[in-house]
This record gives C-alpha cells, sequence and structure tokens, in this order.
C-alpha cells in the first residue's frame, strides 16, 4: 500500500501559517488518539507527522497523539487510507484541564480553611512549594541534608538539587543514585514520584536504612522556566522558555545533550535540540553536578511520563548500540519492573528505547551512560493513570508515587 503523508506538511502551513501559538493556550476539542502501529513501516510513516503544528506526540513511542481540531478530520483520513486500527481516547483536552484546575482551586480552599501544612500529596505542587520543601528540609534535617542552587534558568528562576546523606553531606565513599524529574514541564507526576521518594527519605529515614547505603542527589525539577509555564499558561508545554527563534520558544532539553547530539531545524517543534549541545543553562547545570560524581554514580535515572516503560541506552541508532552492561541492565530493570508489579502497579516495559520506542539523539541517559560512565542510566516513563496521559488527576497520585517508589527502592538496593 502506497502511504499517503506527503499533504501533511503543506496542509499544516496553510492552517497555521509559520506564525506561534498565543501564549494563552486552550486545548478546546483537541482529541487525543491511541494508534496501534504493528510495523516498522506504519511507525515510520506515522513519524512524518511529528513536528507539524497543532499535532502533540505525547509518549514516546508516538502511539498517542494529540491533533488540533482542524487536522482531525485529515489525520483520521489518513489513519484510514493506511489502515491504522485507533481509537478516540480523549474528546476534549481542555476538558481534562478543566477539571484537574477545578480540583486544585477546590483543594487549595480546602486547605486554607483547614490550616493544612504544604507537605501532602493530594495535589501538584508548584515551582513555589516545591523549592519551600526542600528549604524546609535543608532547615530540619542538617545532618541528613544539603540543598543547592546548580543553576539559574533564562528567566532567572534557581535550579535546585538536593543531596541526601548519612554522611553529613555526600562524601564519595558511598555510591551514588542520581535521579533528575520534570525536565519535559508537562510531565507533573513525574515530579511529585520523585518529591515523593525525597519525602520518605528524609522524612521517614529511619525505615530505609537499606536505601541509605546509598547517597542520593536528586534534581525534582529540572527545567523550571517550563515547569511553572505549564502551571500558568499552556498545561501541555515541553520544553524550557528559552526563545529559540522570534517565533518559537522553547528547546527539548532531553534532546540537548553532547552525546551523539544532531541539530535539527524546526525550531518550532517540540522536540528541537538546539543551536548546539548543551547550549541550555539547564543541561549545562546538570552536566556540572552530574561530573562531580562521576563514575561514582551507581545508578542514573531520568524520570518522566508517561509509558509504563523501564529505558535504558543506547537510543541513538537503530539498529540499536547495546550498552557494556546490556545483560545487568535488563535483570536490573526487570527486578524493578516486578517490585512494582507486587504492590499493583501496572507492568512496566523494559527494554532499549531504540528498540522497543524509537531512535532519538542528545538524551540524557545515552550522555550519562556513554560520557559520565554510570554503571546504570536509565529513563522511566511512569505510568499516566490510563486514558489520562499527562493529567494524571491528582487523586491518584499517592498511588502512582508509591508503586514508583519501588523502583527507586529495588535499583538502589541492587545496583
Amino acid at each position: 500500500m502506497k502511504y499517503c503523508a506527503a499533504v501533511v506538511v503543506l496542509l499544516a502551513l496553510a492552517v497555521f501559517g509559520q506564525s506561534a501559538f498565543a501564549e494563552q493556550v486552550s486545548y478546546r476539542d483537541y482529541k487525543v488518539y491511541s494508534i496501534r502501529v504493528d510495523t516498522v513501516e506504519k511507525h515510520n510513516v506515522l513519524k512524518r507527522w511529528q513536528d507539524v503544528r497543532g499535532v502533540d506526540f505525547w509518549d514516546r513511542a508516538g502511539y498517542r497523539v494529540m491533533i488540533h481540531p482542524s487536522l482531525q478530520e485529515a489525520f483520521e483520513r489518513f489513519l484510514n487510507l493506511n489502515a491504522f486500527s485507533y481509537e478516540r481516547i480523549i474528546e476534549d483536552v481542555e476538558a481534562t484541564i478543566e477539571a484537574e484546575r477545578k480540583y486544585d482551586q477546590e483543594y487549595r480552599r480546602r486547605k486554607a480553611a483547614s490550616g493544612r501544612a504544604t507537605v501532602d500529596f493530594e495535589h501538584f505542587w508548584t515551582n513555589a512549594e516545591v523549592n519551600a520543601y526542600l528549604d524546609e528540609l535543608a532547615q530540619t534535617y542538617p545532618n541528613l541534608v544539603r540543598v543547592a542552587t546548580i543553576g539559574t534558568t533564562h528567566e532567572g528562576r534557581p535550579i535546585k538539587s538536593i543531596t541526601i546523606s548519612t554522611n553529613n553531606g555526600v562524601a564519595g565513599s558511598k555510591p551514588v543514585v542520581f535521579i533528575d524529574g520534570g525536565i519535559h514541564a508537562r510531565e507533573w507526576a513525574g515530579v511529585m514520584s520523585v518529591l515523593y521518594l525525597i519525602h520518605e527519605l528524609v522524612e521517614h529515614s529511619s525505615s530505609y536504612a537499606d536505601m541509605l547505603n546509598k547517597d542520593w542527589v536528586i534534581i525534582p525539577v529540572a527545567n523550571p522556566d517550563g515547569y511553572e509555564f505549564s502551571h500558568t499558561d499552556n498545561r501541555m508545554w515541553r520544553k524550557n522558555r528559552f526563545p529559540a527563534t522570534i517565533l518559537c520558544t522553547g528547546i527539548d532539553l532531553n534532546r540537548n545533550w553532547d552525546y551523539l547530539w544532531v541539530f535539527s531545524s524546526n525550531a518550532c517543534s517540540d522536540s528541537y535540540a538546539g543551536t548546539t549541545a548543551f547550549s541550555e543553562l539547564e543541561t549545562q547545570a546538570l552536566d556540572r553536578v552530574l561530573k562531580q560524581y562521576g563514575s561514582n554514580i551507581a545508578v542514573y535515572l531520568a524520570v518522566h511520563t508517561y509509558g509504563d516503560m523501564i529505558l535504558y541506552p543506547y537510543g541513538h541508532s537503530w539498529p540499536f548500540v547495546p550498552v557494556a552492561n546490556q545483560a545487568a541492565h535488563i535483570a536490573l530493570g526487570e527486578q524493578a519492573r516486578d517490585a512494582i508489579t507486587a504492590v499493583g502497579g501496572p507492568r512496566y516495559v523494559v527494554g532499549n528505547s531504540a528498540e522497543i520506542l524509537y531512535t532519538a539523539n542528545g538524551c540524557s541517559d545515552d550522555y550519562v551512560a556513554g560520557v559520565i560512565g554510570a554503571r546504570y542510566a536509565y529513563t522511566l516513563e511512569l505510568t499516566g493513570g490510563g486514558r489520562n496521559g499527562f493529567d494524571l488527576p491528582a487523586t491518584e497520585i499517592m498511588a502512582v508515587a508509591t508503586q514508583t517508589f519501588q523502583i527507586y527502592r529495588t535499583m538502589a538496593n541492587n545496583a
């Protein structure tokens, strides 16, 4: 069958021209499609839509796709002509965002009335709440916690790290677990999962002597500008907020790492890699801290959502280049998968990202494995709560966080 994707770019230009979307974004009548892709050929042809304005690939596999209303008829025609099986799983994305916003407003009213403290996992935290909590931990637990500003963003926000160590500071005598979350702004559930991990390790440290045999270095929000913007202006914002061109804002920070980095010309794309590797203040800051701990890093985890996947390097090419200790990566990943399944979580897929998803250059896990020399490096794609994708209902935060905690615990204890 001849695949019919050639008209995609022309159609998008006719609809959107070269202008950027307004900053205050509504997703009224945007729909999300779940698409069955059962051949490499279909995978490749579907990817031709990836950089089209008004098309947003929601997961790394690329099989859940959000479509602007003006493109839906053409997109469904394309799917039908090319014999894709598909389902519309969200009929109105704005309705899910409104429900999330309404819940948050009601939660904050109840909380203000009750006088309860900030620290709970019943709502998605803002930048200000995250930073205030980290600072509070540093003051309350000075023998266990250090908080540092490792860099400053384009818009002037601090990028904060927290180290958790029974050595009264990471001294290099124990292996390090290094975690970053929120590098993609809209992936709020990943940030909350990392914050829950911090909460447990610090406030209930006596229960986790096993995990504290290693030192922990955690950056819970690696993209503060984008994270703030996703709360205030555009719930589906992914990149940072650096002005890439006059018309388009943002760099995909998980394509900006200096390991087989590749230039991409479309600055408006959600996966735009920037003008050079490490062009961005956020990735520069993370790199400085990674190099500080170097090969003492036993496990590196880049926490993303969503997709129920535990992915190991290298993802830059196909056929994929296996990481040197591939069998060990698979074994540890399967241990973590079994641990989360044992507490009622979903069954995660363990595999190489280029093999089970697609190739991507300039990603953090490839860099940490290939340059920093960490013994284990993974990207975690946490569960999205069924059909909700990035809009995990706040009522499910605690369940996802406690389940995901078993991944962190298993990897830390068995690496």
